[in-house]
């Protein structure tokens, strides 16, 4: 019996890259980069993305002046080296730590690695089986092609000693000796997706939304128009050898140079004189008719936007704008911090335990109680403070002498509640 699977492609390839003794993130070994972009084309991609890098960082470490220890010469901290990992194991899920060590092998300095700029080292060749390549422009949005001398080779982190001596031996002495990568990654032998990726499709629909939005307003909400005009004779010039016949046919026509200054929302709804010779040189303007998008980019927006925020799983209460109710939004977000705290839990945790391992074989003793516990971000953030303070105010207008329908207009302009839920505040009094 044959049994039939759909064919889904890999979201992802890897694939050995010979040249640069590396495996390729995907077929143009430009996956990071790529979802980095399109992540900064979405705004709600961009801020789900935070939200999710603020509650996996949490307040800090619960030792308070443990955040404001130094651990390299360019003055970093583990604070930021925080705040910067945990950035990045919000949306690629992993994250990378280049650590030195001293003649004791321990820790002497720790910094930070951006994730995107990191590859795994061809397993096939012996050289980089167990490295890391480091390189800024993957991409090669700066530079043509890839500049092997430019990339950085970081053995793999091992703190065993007689590791530290082969790698320092094979190096040629400590003065060349570059240190190693601690490589935080889920996958095994493979390299992540981002937290969103069966959505990433939605980041590039938004942001489409976003560029047909500006066309709009940069066109001064123009309709679509057909410009007629007589065809545009030009005579050929022979007195030179290099002259083109048809190269002024590409030059715009002073009317046309007119018309488009009268684009864009600064330069709409303003008069334009067009002088012409005869009824047949008139120039003729037809406007076509196209699909009215608004309603189907609004309903589009919404459908787009509710799927992002469920592909980064972060509750919708800190992320939509919009309320269910004046007095329920407070106790709504206090609880969607709870439960994002309870989802990012796992999270915190790996950073505690990597942070641990690390920096228990730093040079100084930087933790003496040896308590690398992160602090969830407090629910008191979304104190009903404010709920109260409304609830008070309400009270007031519902034991008052207005008239009800004023009460119920209140109740829904003012306060955000649905008419269904003003109507049976006023009925019962």
């Amino acid at each position: 019996m044959k049994t039939y699977l759909p064919q889904i492609e890999r979201r992802i390839k890897v694939r050995p890259n010979q040249t640069y003794g590396i495996l390729n993130y995907d077929v143009d070994n430009a996956y990071p980069q790529r979802m980095l972009e399109l992540v900064g084309g979405s705004p709600t991609a961009k801020d789900c993305w935070s939200k999710r890098a603020k509650f996996i960082g949490g307040n800090g470490f619960e030792e308070s002046n443990l955040g404001r220890q130094v651990i390299n010469p360019q003055g970093l901290t583990l604070a930021k080296l925080l705040k910067a990992v945990a950035t990045d194991k919000a949306l690629f899920s992993g994250f990378g730590i280049h650590v030195n060590y001293n003649a004791n092998y321990q820790i002497a300095s720790a910094n930070y690695v951006k994730f995107e700029d990191i590859r795994m080292g061809n397993t096939d060749c012996a050289d980089t089986a167990e490295q890391f390549a480091l390189y800024s422009d993957w991409s090669r949005k700066t530079w043509k092609s890839i500049m092997r001398s430019k990339i950085t080779f970081l053995d793999k982190y091992n703190p065993d000693p007689e590791v530290i001596d082969a790698q320092v031996l094979k190096a040629g002495g400590w003065d060349k000796y570059k240190g190693q990568l601690y490589y935080f990654n889920p996958e095994v032998d493979d390299y992540p997706l981002i937290e969103a990726d069966s959505v990433w499709e939605d980041f590039e629909t938004e942001a489409g939304i976003k560029t047909f939005n500006n066309r709009e307003v940069t066109t001064g909400f123009l309709p679509s128009t057909m410009l007629f005009m007589q065809a545009r004779r030009e005579e050929a010039d022979n007195s030179s050898p290099d002259s083109d016949a048809n190269k002024s046919a590409n030059v715009p026509s002073q009317l046309e140079k007119d018309l488009g200054t009268f684009q864009g929302a600064k330069s709409s709804q303003k008069i334009i004189v067009i002088e012409y010779e005869d009824e047949a040189s008139k120039p003729e303007f037809k406007p076509y008719s196209i699909q009215n998008n608004d309603k189907l980019f609004e309903t589009t927006e919404k459908s787009v936007e509710a799927r992002i925020i469920k592909g980064f799983s972060v509750p919708k209460e800190l992320v939509n704008a919009e309320k269910s109710s004046g007095l329920s939004n407070g106790g709504e977000k206090k609880e969607a911090i709870c439960e994002f705290n309870d989802n990012t839990q796992a999270d915190r945790l790996e950073l505690s335990e990597v942070f641990a391992e690390l920096f228990s074989n730093f040079y100084q003793n930087l933790n003496p109680s040896n308590n690398w516990n992160i602090v969830p971000v407090p629910s008191n953030v979304a104190d009903d403070s404010a709920g109260i303070s409304a609830g008070t105010s309400i009270n007031q207008i519902l034991l008052s002498s207005i008239p009800p329908a004023n009460k119920m207009a209140i109740l829904v302009h003012a306060y955000g509640f649905k008419q269904a839920e003003a109507e049976a505040m006023v009925s019962v009094l």
